[in-house]
């Protein structure tokens, strides 16, 4: 387009194509996408010391479970940060990772401890003590279970028998293990959404792994 009175040419400004370019340079990914792979990179870099230090392998630290599972989803969540370079951080985002983190982690957890019962009672020799450890834990339960509740004392002597037996024992390190992995796996959830409220809105410095 050019000028009516001296003819040089004139820039033509369009408000909607402007308006167009402008929202696509401010708009950048979804605040809900996730990039894997920096996901699992700093889900795995914090999931397996979370997992040894909630196993009985390390007795006296694995007091603070809960604070080792939150405190690793946090971190996660800002080593997440700096890999994938993103400053918004959407609550569903650490949901995600703090439960791939706890699933990892109750993975390490639950063959740490396995390894350190094998340990115990196959080269140092505490299957005596295991069992007897059992067995006093077994006889408290059913006394709790004679007061507290009105079964007969028949179906208790006959449940206490069972848990005494081998598949008894089984199902029982079963469970333990499945309700301390369920509530690693919580706990990691929960520290995942506290680590987005922690580090969303901060500049992230990009990382280069």
């Amino acid at each position: 387009m050019f000028c009516p009175h001296c003819g040089s040419p004139q820039l033509l400004y369009d408000a909607e194509s402007g308006a167009g370019e402008g929202s696509s340079l401010a708009a950048g990914p979804a605040v809900r996408d996730i990039h894997w792979k920096a996901a699992i990179g700093a889900a795995v870099t914090f999931a397996v010391p979370v997992g040894v230090l909630c196993s009985s392998a390390v007795p006296i630290v694995s007091t603070g479970c809960c604070l080792w599972v939150v405190g690793g989803s946090i971190a996660a969540i800002g080593l997440y940060q700096r890999r994938a370079a993103v400053r918004t951080l959407a609550r569903p985002v650490g949901i995600r990772i703090g439960t791939i983190i706890g699933l990892m982690a109750a993975t390490v957890a639950s063959a740490f401890n396995a390894a350190a019962l094998v340990f115990a009672r196959y080269v140092l020799h505490g299957g005596d003590s295991m069992e007897k450890a059992y067995q006093t834990t077994m006889d408290q339960v059913s006394t709790l279970t004679a007061q507290l509740s009105g079964g007969s004392p028949v179906e208790t002597r006959e449940t206490i028998q069972f848990l005494l037996s081998p598949d008894g024992r089984a199902a029982s390190a079963l469970m333990a293990a499945l309700m301390t992995s369920a509530g690693i796996t919580v706990f990691s959830m929960i520290g995942g959404a506290l680590g987005t409220r922690i580090f969303s809105g901060r500049h992230p410095s990009p990382e280069n792994s």
